[in-house]
């Protein structure tokens, strides 16, 4: 075990007063979920539009085709240990083992119950959350078995980790390279994600997500009473904060970028920045 891993064991600040390290770590091979095999793809939901060999492009909501390096940060994948969060069908996964990465571990959510939507009292998962759960539940399997059928068909040899972003598991180990892309803006507490995976970053950091152009530490409540079809998203924050938080755990950011991507649910380009950020402590 590396210094930086058993520093995190030791050090953990939300770490549990029963927690035993010692049979966290001899239970690191029960983390990965086992593969299912895919056939049907009307049973597939993607999120990502893929290009699926022997099946053809498969559309999803957005389209980064070609555009995985700016998206990235273009930073290096090869020969690094990649952790990809909030994975979804599986785009930037297999595209960092087509980038060099030596292993790819692929992370998502384990149960409905771990998104968290906004309290709109006419909407299903404010009134009646266990109804919801069940329902999002099938829908999260879809999006499951397109991760699955595309792995399969892409050859990948991805792990997989399905759990809870607030409490990501240290017992994966230590990753260079960790992925958190169009997710802190769909989280109710973005900042405590963040301080849940960067636990196991060891050296680099990508963060794409719309942020505010300011230095000044603020943000913004992106929740809008007249349009309860977005209740998925709930923060922006500031290049401040982002510096502030960042610089708490340890990292620093190095560049960032912006770039125009094609979104299917607008049916237009749409302006992402890319946050790279590296260990500095």
């Amino acid at each position: 075990m590396s210094e930086r891993s058993r520093s995190v064991l030791e050090t953990g600040s939300n770490r549990r007063r029963d927690w035993n390290p010692v049979a966290w770590w001899r239970n690191a091979s029960e983390l990965y979920a086992k593969p299912l095999f895919v056939k049907d793809i009307s049973e597939c939901f993607f999120f990502h539009t893929m290009d699926l060999p022997g099946l053809g492009t498969q559309m999803g909501q957005w389209d980064f085709r070609g555009d995985f390096d700016r998206y990235v940060g273009n930073i290096s994948f090869t020969g690094k240990r990649v952790l990809d969060i909030g994975c979804g069908s599986g785009f930037l996964s297999f595209s960092a083992e087509r980038a060099g990465a030596r292993e790819v571990v692929s992370f998502d959510m384990d149960d409905s119950r771990r998104q968290h939507w906004l309290p709109f009292h006419t909407k299903l998962p404010y009134g009646s959350p266990a109804e919801f759960q069940a329902q999002h539940n099938k829908w999260i399997q879809q999006w499951r078995n397109a991760y699955w059928l595309a792995h399969r068909l892409e050859g990948s040899q991805a792990k997989v980790i399905y759990g809870d972003v607030y409490d990501f598991p240290v017992a994966a180990g230590q990753f260079d390279v960790v992925l958190v892309c169009s997710i802190l803006e769909h989280l109710s507490d973005p900042i405590r994600a963040l301080a849940s995976v960067t636990r196991v970053a060891a050296s680099e950091l990508v963060i794409t997500t719309p942020i505010i152009d300011t230095d000044d530490k603020i943000a913004r409540f992106e929740g809008d009473a007249s349009k309860p079809e977005l209740d998925y998203v709930w923060w922006r924050y500031s290049r401040g904060v982002y510096t502030h938080v960042l610089r708490m755990l340890g990292f620093e950011i190095s560049n960032i970028s912006y770039a125009m991507y094609k979104c299917a649910l607008t049916s237009s380009l749409s302006e992402l920045p890319t946050i790279v950020a590296k260990r500095s402590a």
